[in-house]
């Protein structure tokens, strides 16, 4: 009951806890990430040029040469495989808060611009037609690309649905609560939350 919230309490949420920025990891931490990640690239049979550095409070690796194609994978999976192993490998020698991101030739650029039109393209089908769209199988970081290109549009919601690291994004009309028309509809998505 309403009637039992004390007036007294705040509507508004505490400042948080100022973060300090992150200490950069020595040389000798960021030649041992190179070290590893190009070993591991040289076992899967994709010898590879590798660059490490540290921007933006994360470790940026950079990978090129003529394996790039098979190193990103399909939609970015063997990528982004590649990428959580990485990060799992170096949970010892780095901070828990610091983040490692990989990338290959220009493909998380390039992959950002194309969900973004995805993102607006599928928002003007589902203004002109009231049916929902989906975006499937995206990692966190793509995800939070779709729902950001949407933000501001007042005439479509988005929202992530499913189980583990790749979820799919649903793009709907407002009061649809994000469900798919037709008879593949499901009662677990209802709610209108949206993930940022």
């Amino acid at each position: 009951k309403t009637a039992d919230i004390p007036a007294a309490i705040p509507r508004h949420r505490e400042p948080e806890a100022v973060v300090e920025p992150l200490e950069p990891p020595t040389e000798e931490v960021l030649a041992r990430i190179k070290a590893d990640l190009a070993e591991v690239l040289q076992l899967m049979g994709y010898e590879s040029d590798v660059r490490v550095h540290f921007a933006e409070d994360a470790v940026q690796c950079h990978i090129s040469g003529e394996h790039e194609e098979q190193i990103v994978g399909p939609e970015g999976r063997t990528l982004d495989s590649l990428q959580y192993l990485l990060r799992k490998m170096l949970s010892l020698v780095l901070p828990d808060r610091m983040n490692v991101a990989l990338d290959v030739g220009n493909f998380r650029e390039r992959r950002i611009e194309e969900l973004k039109k995805l993102a607006v393209s599928l928002a003007e089908q589902v203004k002109a037609d009231g049916k929902t769209q989906s975006i499937p199988a995206l990692n966190p970081s793509e995800r939070r690309v779709v729902h950001v290109a949407l933000q501001d549009d007042k005439g479509v919601r988005s929202r992530s649905v499913g189980d583990g690291l790749f979820k799919k994004v649903l793009i709907y009309k407002p009061g649809s609560k994000g469900r798919k028309s037709g008879p593949r509809r499901r009662g677990r998505q209802g709610g209108g939350s949206e993930e940022q």
